[in-house]
């Protein structure tokens, strides 16, 4: 049966007017938590995986974690034309028409409920004047190998589940 809930994705959105609708918008008053670009560190830290047992990497990675909430990792093993390959069929699936996107999608099947794994944006439940979050998503676990749900794995584009698959099984570099 077709879900109840309606969704409209951010590509949805984006083409259909020039400025985000007010409820994306984040208000003056609640952007005090926010860095402005020109506030932010310099450069986005870089950690190293190789060397994360050392005490001076792993106070990078805690510093990284209080001040950008991300770092950029080396030395993970994960060869660059593997990774190239997993962003273009991210990207080819992100680009695909709704109705083929939403076969993996993240409602339950009442259509009003929404699971962790699956396409979809989050339903947020908040106060009204609260902005919303501008995005689309894809969430798929992947290990363990023995809890991942195929259901919701995209079949296009065809290369995804073999770029997910070979990135599980890749022998670490030395």
């Amino acid at each position: 049966r077709a879900p109840s809930m309606v969704r409209t994705t951010v590509q949805d959105l984006a083409a259909a007017v020039e400025e985000p609708p007010r409820q994306y918008v984040v208000h003056e008053r609640d952007r005090d938590h926010l860095l402005a670009a020109d506030e932010m560190p310099d450069p986005i830290p870089l950690i190293d995986l190789g060397r994360l047992m050392a005490a001076d990497e792993a106070h990078k990675l805690r510093e990284a974690l209080q001040t950008w909430g991300l770092f950029l990792v080396t030395n993970h093993g994960i060869e660059e034309s593997l990774m190239d390959a997993m962003m273009s069929a991210s990207r080819d699936f992100f680009r695909q028409p709704p109705e083929e996107k939403n076969k993996c999608s993240n409602l339950i099947d009442d259509g009003e409920h929404l699971e962790m794994e699956g396409y979809g944006n989050d339903k947020v439940v908040t106060p009204q004047d609260q902005g919303l979050s501008w995005n689309d998503r894809l969430h798929l676990r992947v290990e363990p190998q023995d809890e991942r749900n195929f259901a919701k794995w995209p079949t296009h584009p065809e290369s995804f589940r073999g770029m997910c698959y070979l990135s599980t099984h890749q022998e670490p570099r030395e």
